[in-house]
């Protein structure tokens, strides 16, 4: 299961499905409340990292497909604010969870410019065009056209999912999840993202056993499109070790919740 980033669609796991559909596994990506277009939110719905890690949790457990049993556990893997969703999953459903991937996140304080420039943003009520294009710089580097047109309708969620959410984002974990976590735990990052401070992923790693490190050069916050293959290579060595349900025949599936 792939649970993408803030402002961002299930488009950019691509280069790393076809890698993983290649060598066999079933992929599932699920978009997060919201960010389906035309999906419209629940009326009430509170968008929290526990709101979301539970709805996550009740599609899992609704399941009902070889490979994917219902409430069977499955191998969650997690971009940025995604990662957060899926430690929060982890944490609170465990049963849901065989292994655990935090793709260009642990769970720790932002980087300063970042957070202050994503704040200033939210209290205005809208991403300016100067602001995404530095976003855009610092999760893809330099981009051709085409690339950029995909990589950027995330930016056309609607402002309220999007401020929501990017609250949920900049609030983080909450500090007591991480020890809660019991299933195996892959720390995937890109030697170049400066989201996040070095010793910020080291110190998280070195906080369990059942953490692991894949750190994958040349590539910045979002490694899985910089380098899908590599990021591919790092999960299936980290399953490999810790199988889960039988696999059934390769396929993608997309579900919004």
């Amino acid at each position: 299961m792939l649970l993408h980033g803030w402002a961002s669609t299930s488009a950019y796991w691509e280069p790393l499905v076809d890698k993983l559909l290649d060598a066999g596994h079933a992929v599932w990506i699920v978009d997060l409340p919201g960010y389906h277009p035309g999906e419209s939110l629940p009326e009430n719905f509170d968008w929290t990292l526990d709101s979301v890690a539970a709805a996550v949790a009740e599609e899992i457990s609704s399941r009902q497909e070889p490979g994917l049993p219902a409430a069977g556990a499955v191998h969650v893997v997690g971009h940025s604010l995604g990662g957060s969703v899926a430690l929060t999953l982890a944490a609170r459903h465990p049963e849901c969870v065989a292994t655990l991937t935090l793709v260009g996140m642990v769970p720790a304080p932002l980087n300063e410019g970042f957070r202050s420039m994503l704040s200033s943003q939210l209290r205005q009520g809208f991403i300016d065009a100067g602001t995404r294009e530095k976003l855009m710089k610092a999760w893809f580097g330099p981009l051709e056209a085409a690339e950029r047109e995909i990589l950027g309708r995330g930016f056309s969620v609607p402002f309220g999912v999007l401020g929501a959410s990017g609250e949920a984002g900049l609030q983080g974990v909450d500090s007591r999840d991480p020890a809660l976590v019991t299933a195996p735990t892959l720390v995937i990052i890109g030697t170049d993202d400066r989201l996040r401070t070095p010793a910020q992923v080291q110190q998280f790693v070195a906080g369990s056993p059942e953490r692991r490190l894949a750190a994958i050069p040349n590539a910045g916050h979002s490694v899985h499109w910089e380098q899908p293959a590599a990021c591919a290579k790092a999960m299936e060595k980290f399953w490999q070790a810790r199988p889960t349900a039988k696999p059934a025949a390769p396929r993608r599936k997309m579900s919004d919740i």
